[in-house]
């Protein structure tokens, strides 16, 4: 079972972060202008405005973390099987035997990549199938030679 590293997460929790302590700032940082002063809102307004707000929050907490955890590649000894979650409504799932597998290649760039050590792994198909690619995985290099070993051990 293979997913996207976890460091691929760490954007989206910084603005969650950002974003859950953004009214709090607001409202008692005295960032904004006189003209724009928050507090001569009824109580009531405020209070709808920070649940929307963190609804809001919440709902692209929970959106990023089903997208990294349900978007997954299973290594059988079989096949390798891609299944990706686009969004809550729309699931597709791809599958290769390894005889059918042509090249492997993997690619590691940058310095989050190179020093948490995650990358992505591409291959070819034959035919008409289309290529597959496993991206952001941990040890890309090591999910490589996994590949390669079982398109030469696996049965046809």
């Amino acid at each position: 079972l293979l997913r996207r590293h976890f460091v691929t997460n760490v954007w989206w929790i910084l603005v969650t972060a950002v974003l859950a302590f953004l009214p709090v700032v607001i409202l008692f940082g005295r960032l904004l202008p006189p003209t724009l002063d928050i507090t001569l809102l009824p109580g009531s307004y405020i209070i709808v405005a920070l649940l929307t707000w963190y609804l809001f929050d919440f709902g692209f907490i929970i959106i990023n973390f089903l997208d990294w955890f349900f978007n997954v590649d299973l290594i059988t000894n079989q096949r390798l099987v891609d299944m990706d979650y686009v969004n809550l409504l729309f699931f597709k799932s791809s599958e290769t035997n390894y005889s059918k597998i042509e090249d492997v290649s993997y690619h590691v760039s940058g310095l989050l990549q190179v020093s948490f050590n995650f990358g992505d792994v591409s291959f070819q198909t034959a035919g008409t199938q289309e290529n597959f690619d496993l991206t952001e995985v941990p040890n890309p290099a090591g999910v490589h030679d996994l590949i390669t070993d079982l398109m030469t051990t696996s049965p046809s």
